[in-house]
């Protein structure tokens, strides 16, 4: 017979739970500019998942939280075109280590390529669904670049150039970049050459002073120049193309 010892003798059972615990990632930041209200609020909505955290900023205030991803989106019109560029290289002033995605209207394949010059790392069509832009954004995110398939012809070509003599090389890409300009930039440009001050620019193109600076603005983004003279430098080196 197993006697069995007093209650206050009996032995205690321990019963251990061991948690694990899961570090979530911090949701991504993302920053959205758009001259258009409704088209940003749409985009907004869109975007915002638990995985994205919506900076309620409209433009590049340097204040506040830094984004991982700058958004960019863009209608058709001329005056949005022309500022993209700069707005790209103010927002890599403000905040170096965030990505930019650009969103162009329409499949602007020479706004595409303009944003790229200018330091974008994703540029993607209007059209593309938010499932592949979500898809989009962890990419980025992890560091790698993203664009249309379509556009992969003329990136090739543009490296294909790279291999041909210094001649024909600064040749090719002063018409390259001159491609990346609007019309009327273009336009701005012959005159420039023709050694044209503001006022007679506006004068002939008929637009004010101040839209001829925001154009000789854009012109010296895409071709790397810091003053006027050296817009008509890089062009008399290079030649440029016609309509």
């Amino acid at each position: 017979m197993t006697t069995l010892p007093p209650p206050d003798q009996a032995v205690p059972h321990s019963v251990r739970f061991e948690s694990l615990v899961v570090e979530k990632d911090a949701p991504l930041r993302l920053l959205i500019i758009d001259g258009s209200p409704l088209r940003r609020a749409c985009i907004a909505v869109a975007l915002d998942t638990p995985d994205n955290q919506i900076l309620p900023r409209t433009g590049l205030d340097p204040s506040g939280e830094a984004p991982d991803i700058i958004l960019f989106q863009t209608g058709d019109s001329e005056a949005e075109s022309v500022a993209l560029p700069l707005q790209i290289g103010e927002a890599k002033r403000i905040w170096p280590h965030a990505a930019i995605l650009v969103i162009a209207d329409h499949g602007n394949d020479a706004l595409m390529l303009a944003a790229f010059a200018a330091g974008a790392q994703g540029v993607l069509r209007s059209s593309t669904g938010i499932a592949t832009m979500q898809r989009a954004l962890g990419l980025l995110k992890d560091g790698l670049a993203l664009y249309p398939a379509s556009l992969a012809l003329t990136m090739r070509a543009r490296s294909g150039l790279a291999r041909q003599d210094d001649s024909d090389e600064r040749v090719a890409l002063a018409v390259d970049r001159f491609k990346l300009l609007t019309k009327r930039q273009r336009d701005v440009l012959r005159l420039l050459a023709q050694g044209a001050s503001n006022k007679d620019i506006a004068q002939r193109l008929n637009i004010s002073e101040s839209t001829v600076k925001v154009h000789v603005r854009a012109i010296m983004a895409v071709n790397g120049a810091s003053n006027r003279t050296q817009i008509v430098a890089h062009l008399l080196k290079g030649g440029y193309g016609e309509d």
